[in-house]
């Protein structure tokens, strides 16, 4: 009697089991095991070379460029830079730049290579450093303080471009020379193509 019993107990353990072992095998039962967490954005700082820190000497603010006067070898000004294009490689390709007209009307644009021009910045000169708390009017005559040269240089790093840019041609040439002209919308030439296709209704003609 008391092993039928037991043999009773087992089996109704065994059944009572089963549906919580098919609920866990079918994936309808939630899972009790801990989703991983996504790891946190990483804190370490980036290689040294892809970070710049500082502007160097020899560098311009490539938006300073525009509106700088362009010369002739006369040291007449033609026209302003309008526009540089950049290649893909990051390096400047073409300057584009407006002669004539009167405030911005009737200004053509025409464009060169960029190192067809040449950049000048003069040098400023600035109270001398050393100079000391002298009177200026006894030790000068003139009152004004000794003088010292800043390396041009320096300027065009501090203001972000050249004083002006030469161009070894002549108002005249550059008048004559072709217009430049930016690249076209290839979307607007498609969509133009596209209603130029379009068949035409015909039209009915009064009897």
């Amino acid at each position: 009697m008391n092993s039928r019993l037991i043999y009773v107990g087992v089996i109704g353990a065994a059944l009572a089991a089963s549906p919580a072992i098919a609920q866990s095998n079918d994936g309808s039962a939630p899972k009790a095991a801990s989703q991983s967490s996504q790891a946190p954005p990483s804190t370490t700082p980036p290689k040294g070379e892809d970070i710049v820190t500082q502007q160097a000497q020899d560098e311009w603010r490539a938006s300073k460029l525009i509106g700088v006067s362009v010369y002739d070898p006369e040291n007449k000004k033609v026209g302003d830079i309008k526009e540089v294009l950049m290649g893909h490689d990051g390096s400047a390709k073409s300057v584009v730049i407006g002669i004539g007209g009167f405030l911005g009307i009737g200004t053509k644009n025409i464009a060169v290579p960029f190192s067809a021009l040449q950049w000048k910045t003069e040098n400023r000169e600035v109270p001398a450093a050393d100079a000391g708390p002298t009177n200026p009017v006894a030790s000068t005559g003139g009152g004004k303080p000794p003088m010292q040269k800043v390396d041009s240089g320096a300027v065009e790093a501090h203001q972000g471009y050249p004083d002006k840019a030469m161009l070894d041609m002549t108002l005249a040439q550059l008048k004559a020379a072709p217009d430049f002209h930016f690249a076209p919308d290839p979307t607007a030439q498609n969509e133009q193509a596209s209603q130029g296709a379009q068949p035409r209704t015909p039209s009915k003609s009064n009897p």
